[in-house]
């Protein structure tokens, strides 16, 4: 499977790399998103990161919310990714107190098939924005005490998780789900 990520300066980048070790990826910064041609890629993969929030700057990351605007190929977001993800669709996006870093809860709300029947599970987080109610176009998957940690598209292959699926992947069932997604869109499981 061919796999374009779109680095937003996470840095996680040598976990998600061995996570996609089986695949062709190819790596690309968010500012040169454009530069590459998305449709000779079988998905899309939207990192963690930044130094900034998206709040404020959305001009700054607008070729990344074009690419999840007009992409027909599965988009998986995580953490940044997340937000980008759920702002481009119209969630608002609220700041944390604290940042929420470390490993978490996570209880499913909406079974899927990403979650590959587990209710409820560790992950790793890392991150200071959250999003607490979705728009119509958005389905909520999960849920943690700090707001809404995995979300789906009602029509297209758009998923995206608030965790890090990368890290601590002997502690947490993150990995687990990153690599089933991985597997549900090269089998052509992925439906809205």
């Amino acid at each position: 499977m061919r796999v374009l990520v779109v680095d937003n300066n996470t840095n996680y980048l040598p976990q998600l790399k061995k996570l996609l070790s089986d695949h062709f990826f190819q790596v690309v910064k968010y500012t040169e998103v454009d530069l590459v041609d998305s449709d000779n890629f079988d998905l899309i993969i939207l990192s963690g990161g930044h130094d900034f929030p998206l709040q404020g700057n959305e001009a700054y990351f607008q070729k990344e919310i074009d690419l999840i605007h007009k992409s027909t190929k599965p988009i998986f977001g995580i953490c940044f990714g997340f937000e980008l993800i759920a702002h481009t669709c119209g969630a608002k996006l609220t700041q944390l107190k604290n940042m929420d870093k470390g490993i978490l809860n996570i209880d499913i709300v909406n079974p899927d098939k990403l979650f590959l029947n587990i209710p409820n599970f560790q992950v790793y987080e890392n991150h200071r924005w959250v999003i607490k109610k979705v728009p119509e176009s958005l389905i909520v998957l999960a849920r943690s005490s700090n707001g809404i940690e995995a979300i789906k598209h009602k029509t297209r292959f758009i998923y995206a998780v608030q965790f890090h699926p990368e890290m601590c992947v002997k502690k947490t069932c993150g990995d687990e789900i990153f690599l089933n997604f991985l597997s549900l869109a090269k089998s052509g499981q992925i439906q809205p």
